[in-house]
């Protein structure tokens, strides 16, 4: 068991999360070289994965379909579908199985695949009481240890002694012509910023106010030659974007719909990125662009992008950090002015400019 011949990682979601954990799995990959690799996962992330050449197999859990069909009534057919995924895990027989979710559902999939070694995160790193189920616990003292180097702990386990932070990727080729094809339809040339005004669906008392980005951009169009990409995911972020862009004449305009790779491509042409706490934020911070992240209730120690090149942005709020979904005063977020944040992109563009 010193070198298994595969190895299962499961970490399902979020977007921001799966990049914290990219580092770990790349280590272990280059500390097992002949290790096999399979990791699964959901939604976008499965986009991500694919971009990434130690891993070896990508396997998506269909939590989305499942739930769609049970919605309808389809619980037939969702069980189906269900009982394939597992199959199609059970063949495969793992020599270890590695949770980095820690909760109730990573660990359920990791109990029904076939594996000799299960290993996962106990106290205070794991949740839903799921690390009663694992084989060997990584246990922590720090409960504000950043995820990455939480992460990190499970090599400790493994005797696996040097650290990779920096992550290579290959975007597909297409993807790569799909964001050259926009930036010359749109004449982008010159310093391009991109600008993430946005969060998840359930991530929105996470979000600046639209007013302080136009603010902000303008500030920086008054005293920088750049031009300005504005990202979006939902429909509705497009229409907010679209607003946002009709306070400027020129040089910000709507970026093009992306998917992950193609957000990976884009960000190798920009030279800045501007957002909140997102899990396109960690995708620009993967990318290894200068990342300025304006966080709010979230809490930096724990969850901020992951970089030498990334700047945090935050208040002295005294009830920051905290998890209300539902605050109404969001003074966290409302104490950070678009004076402050353009005083942060002022010292990472002469820096940007004297390279």
């Amino acid at each position: 068991m010193l070198h298994p011949e595969k190895i299962l990682v499961v970490r399902l979601s979020s977007l921001g999360d799966i990049v914290m954990t990219l580092p770990a799995v790349y280590s272990l990959k280059m500390g097992l070289p002949n290790s096999k690799i399979h990791w699964v996962c959901e939604g976008s992330a499965y986009e991500l994965l694919l971009c990434m050449d130690f891993v070896n197999e990508v396997i998506k859990f269909p939590r989305e379909t499942i739930l769609r069909l049970l919605s309808k009534g389809n619980f037939i057919e969702s069980g189906k579908v269900f009982a394939h995924f597992f199959r199609s895990l059970r063949e495969k027989e793992y020599d270890m199985v590695i949770d980095f979710h820690g909760i109730l559902r990573s660990v359920f999939i990791c109990l029904l695949s076939r594996r000799k070694r299960l290993i996962g995160f106990g106290k205070p790193y794991s949740k839903e009481c799921s690390h009663i189920f694992y084989d060997e616990r990584i246990n922590g003292e720090d409960p504000y240890l950043h995820k990455v180097k939480r992460n990190m702990l499970i090599l400790d386990r493994l005797k696996i002694g040097e650290r990779f932070e920096n992550v290579p990727f290959r975007v597909p080729k297409e993807d790569e012509m799909y964001v050259e094809d926009f930036f010359r339809k749109e004449g982008l040339q010159g310093k391009i910023f991109a600008v993430n005004p946005f969060s998840s669906v359930r991530g929105f008392y996470k979000r600046w106010p639209l007013d302080r980005y136009v603010s902000l951009i303008e500030k920086i169009r008054k005293e920088m030659e750049v031009k300005f990409i504005v990202l979006w995911g939902t429909e509705e972020e497009k229409r907010e974007a679209k607003k946002l862009v009709q306070f400027f004449e020129k040089d910000v305009i709507i970026s093009c719909p992306t998917n992950v790779p193609q957000l990976l491509a884009l960000f190798s042409r920009t030279h800045m990125y501007i957002g909140g706490d997102s899990g396109i934020t960690h995708v620009a911070a993967l990318a290894g662009i200068p990342v300025i992240a304006i966080f709010g209730p979230s809490d930096e120690r724990i969850n901020s992008p992951y970089g030498e090149s990334v700047k945090i942005v935050k208040s002295d709020a005294p009830c920051s950090p905290c998890k209300k979904r539902k605050c109404r005063e969001r003074i966290c977020l409302e104490e950070i002015s678009s004076e402050g944040v353009f005083e942060v992109v002022k010292s990472v563009y002469r820096e940007i400019v004297e390279r």
